[in-house]
Order: C-alpha cells, then sequence, then structure tokens
C-alpha cells in the first residue's frame, strides 16, 4: 500500500518561499539605506508608545513628585486623600482605573507596525522570523543575516533615542502631568524588573508580535483594511498584558531619563540600568519569541514530507537554532546593548550621573545618550566590512 503524502500544515511553506525571496533586499541593502530604514522604524514603534502615553495618561493611577531630592511615587488617591476612602486599602489591592488605562495605551499603540509593515521600515524584532526564513532557505549565508540584524537593532536603537529627544527636550509634550508621571512609571518599572521576568515577558511580547507578522504575510496584498486588523489585535494584546519590547524600551526608558532630569533635575533612571538590567535579557528574550515560537514552528510545519520544496529535518532545525539563537544572539547583544551600554556608562560616571543624582545642568543627560547615537551612525560600513554580506 502506497504510503499517503500529508500535504503540508496550512501551506505554511508557500508563504515562507514567498517570503524568503522577498526579504533579500533586507540582507543585500547597502548600509546607510538600510540603517536610515531602521532609524525609520525605531522612531515608528516610539510614536506609538508616545501616543500611548499622550492618550492613556489621565486613567494612571501613579504620580511622581519630588520629595527630599528623590522621585518619589504616590497613588492618585494618596495625592487626593478623598474622604471616606480607605487609601491604603486602595492602594494595596489596585483598586484603580490601571486597567481602562493599558485598554487605551494597548489599542493605540500598534499604529507603529501598522505603518512599518505597511509603509516600509525594517525592524529588528520581525527579523528573528523574517530574515531567518531567507537564511533557512539558502538565500544568503549567516554573515548575511549579522549584517541585517546589526544595523538594524542599532537604528531602532539611535532613531529612539532621538524620538526621546525630541518628546521630551524638543518638543515638552512629556515634561507635563500626567504624561511624564505615566512615562516614568513605565521605564522605572521595565530597569527594576528581574531578569527572569523580562527574558519571559520579552518572549511573550515577540511571539505575538511575530504572529502579527505571520498573519500580514498570510493576507491578501491589497487588503490593507484586513492588513491592519490582523496586525493590530496581536499587538494590543502584548501592550495590554505588559510583555516587553526591546524596540520599544529604547523610547520609553531613554524617555524616563530625559523627563527625570528635564522635569525634575534629578537623575532619575540611568542609560547603564537600561541597557544592563533591561535591554539584554529583553532582547534575548524577543530574539527566542519571535525565532523559536514563530519562525522555527512553521518551519517545521511547513516543511513535511509531503512540501514540493522539500522536508526540513529535525536536525537542520537545530543547527538554524546553533546558528540564529547563539551566534545571531551572541552578536546583536554584544554590538547592540553590551558596547553601547559600556559607552552610555563611561559617559555617566565621567559626567558624575549617577542614579538620585541632582543636576544643576538638565543638558547633561543627553550626553551618554548622544553618544551612542555615535556610535550607532559609525557601525554600519563597520558592520559592512566585518560581515560582508554580498559574499553571502
Amino acid at each position: 500500500m502506497a504510503k499517503k503524502v500529508v500535504e503540508p500544515y496550512a501551506h505554511a511553506d508557500e508563504t515562507i518561499e514567498k517570503t524568503s525571496g522577498g526579504v533579500l533586499y533586507k540582507v543585500f541593502q547597502t548600509p546607510y539605506r538600510l540603517f536610515v530604514s531602521a532609524i525609520m522604524a525605531g522612531i515608528l514603534i516610539g510614536t506609538g508608545y508616545w501616543l500611548a502615553y499622550e492618550t492613556g495618561s489621565s486613567l494612571w493611577p501613579w504620580r511622581f513628585i519630588l520629595q527630599n531630592g528623590h522621585l518619589v511615587k504616590k497613588s492618585v488617591l494618596e495625592l487626593l486623600n478623598p474622604a471616606g476612602i480607605n487609601v491604603t486599602n486602595a492602594v494595596k489591592y489596585a483598586i484603580t482605573n490601571v486597567t481602562l488605562a493599558k485598554l487605551i495605551i494597548g489599542a493605540v499603540f500598534p499604529v507603529g507596525l501598522i505603518a512599518i509593515l505597511i509603509g516600509g521600515a525594517d525592524l529588528w524584532t520581525s527579523n528573528p522570523q523574517l530574515v531567518v526564513y531567507g537564511y533557512a532557505r539558502k538565500k544568503y549565508g549567516l554573515n548575511g543575516l549579522l549584517y541585517n540584524w546589526t544595523i538594524v537593532y542599532l537604528g531602532n536603537l539611535a532613531g529612539s533615542i532621538f524620538l526621546a529627544f525630541m518628546a521630551t527636550y524638543g518638543s515638552g509634550y512629556l515634561l507635563k502631568h500626567p504624561f511624564m508621571d505615566t512615562a516614568l512609571s513605565f521605564a522605572l518599572h521595565k530597569v527594576h524588573s528581574d531578569y527572569w521576568h523580562l527574558f519571559w515577558a520579552g518572549i511573550g511580547c515577540n511571539f505575538l508580535v511575530n504572529l502579527a507578522v505571520w498573519l500580514w504575510l498570510r493576507s491578501k496584498d491589497k487588503d490593507i483594511a484586513g492588513q491592519v486588523l490582523v496586525i493590530w489585535f496581536p499587538i494590543f494584546a502584548f501592550v495590554a498584558i505588559g510583555f516587553e519590547h526591546a524596540i520599544a524600551n529604547m523610547f520609553a526608558v531613554p524617555a524616563g531619563v530625559f523627563i527625570s532630569a528635564k522635569a525634575f533635575g534629578v537623575y532619575g533612571v540611568s542609560f547603564q540600568e537600561f541597557f544592563f538590567k533591561n535591554l539584554i535579557p529583553v532582547t534575548f528574550g524577543n530574539l527566542i519569541g519571535g525565532f523559536v515560537f514563530v519562525a522555527l514552528v512553521y518551519l517545521f510545519v511547513g516543511y513535511n514530507p509531503g512540501s514540493k520544496y522539500g522536508e526540513i529535518k529535525p536536525s537542520e532545525l537545530i543547527k538554524l537554532f546553533v546558528d540564529v539563537a547563539i551566534i545571531g544572539g551572541a552578536t546583536v547583544l554584544i554590538l547592540g546593548a553590551v558596547i553601547p551600554g559600556i559607552i552610555a556608562t563611561v559617559f555617566e560616571k565621567a559626567l558624575g550621573l549617577s542614579v538620585g543624582a541632582q543636576l544643576s545642568n538638565p543638558v547633561l543627560a543627553l550626553v551618554p545618550g548622544f553618544a551612542v547615537i555615535a556610535y550607532c551612525l559609525i557601525m554600519p560600513i563597520i558592520a559592512y566590512k566585518l560581515f560582508k554580506p554580498l559574499s553571502s
């Protein structure tokens, strides 16, 4: 009896084949064109966060005050102290409007990814899926993947820090209550969470982000309204849940640094905390969430023995994991987080910018961030010479 051939699950192989050919521009693009595209993506994701702060902050239940030279978070109920309300229990049991605030924040945040996927820009957190497909299908070598990941990650970082400057020192929009209170709450929470939590929150986030990307890949090309919907729902979910997105954090935490310095005259959050207490575990979690929980899954179920493109065996997926998660992960973490973190820390120590330091000149808080941007600006040509993507 002839062995029955089972078709690939949901014809996932066809989607991946189409995608792997369509992402070549991400690898063979010249370094500064790729970098500018990544800057745009960082700005767009940050714009989603900025919009979220502007629309959801009135319901945010916390405010910040300067007390004895330190930033202190206070419940809105504590500040109002209305008669007849047990403020202690209200705070203890979170009897607040925080869920409504998260609903609004989650609802408006997806504007960034919608603009990126439909309008066109290069976001690192989608590339543990998109660029991996091209590598898995042998459209280019590992050096091509590393080239893309390095430049895109750093471009996202530069664009995000610039937007944080624009929202604070530039326009001043996030220097007013209640917007700065929400922004500071987010920034401080991100740098004071433990590695274990941040890693898993990063996985959950980029699973949902790359689910949105996968649904977008499967949608009809000209159905813009349908594409918007399939992107919106998973992104709304990750933001409302409170998962961690490395590129969004590149705006959120620097914005907290700048707000505390400009509005309160205190260095309330540091870039050292950002890079070493948040960005590293979140980035690796994002990598695993997008690569393992989406890309590897669809490569495995899509390329079964019935696929006309050939079967991908488990041994091939194990090698892919080593290349992408270990080699790729180490590369992007070292070049994108560790080295910029060291640069920012050196400038912070030289300027006496420790957490809690009083600032006579709030402009000093900009120096570490702009030093990181300078590093990002010189790295594309270095990455091009280092990884030689055209030899892929």
